[in-house]
């Protein structure tokens, strides 16, 4: 695998892990559960930070996996 195809998977799963991250804490800040992300004195934005931190994080590492394969075969 050539060095330039290694950082499109990585670049891919930055992609997924960003835009999924970013879905997912809005979605969450929105419902506000338990009134943690946002209350009468506004946006609790390190709650936002780690929220989007645990969302990308996982989600990033598993598209990488995934589509690593799928590199792999495509270059032989």
């Amino acid at each position: 695998m050539t060095r330039k195809r290694l950082l499109l998977v990585l670049a891919f799963g930055a992609a997924v892990g960003f835009v999924v991250a970013a879905l997912m804490t809005f979605l969450d800040w929105r419902l506000n559960p338990g009134g943690i992300f946002h209350g009468p004195r506004g946006t609790d934005w390190s709650i936002v930070m780690e929220t989007a931190f645990s969302w990308f994080a996982p989600v990033s590492a598993l598209a990488v996996v995934l589509a690593l394969p799928v590199a792999i075969w495509n270059a032989r």
